[in-house]
């Protein structure tokens, strides 16, 4: 399984964009953590999930 904002998924063997593009998630507006390593939504590495990954997708807020 691989930990998808906290819960189990079985996404091992699809890469991380593709995860995210099925998810319907907007690159551009998001930060991802992929086994606590921090990535810019748009600098996502295209790599293939595997069991025990862990990743977290943050939405990017704007305020003052």
């Amino acid at each position: 399984m691989v930990w998808l904002n906290g819960e189990p998924k079985p996404l091992e063997g699809k890469s991380l964009k593709e995860v995210l593009k099925e998810l319907g998630v907007e690159l551009e507006r998001v930060a991802v953590l992929l086994n606590e390593e921090a990535f810019p939504g748009a600098e996502v590495p295209d790599r293939v999930l595997r069991e025990g990954d862990v990743v977290e997708v943050v939405a990017l807020m704007q305020g003052g």
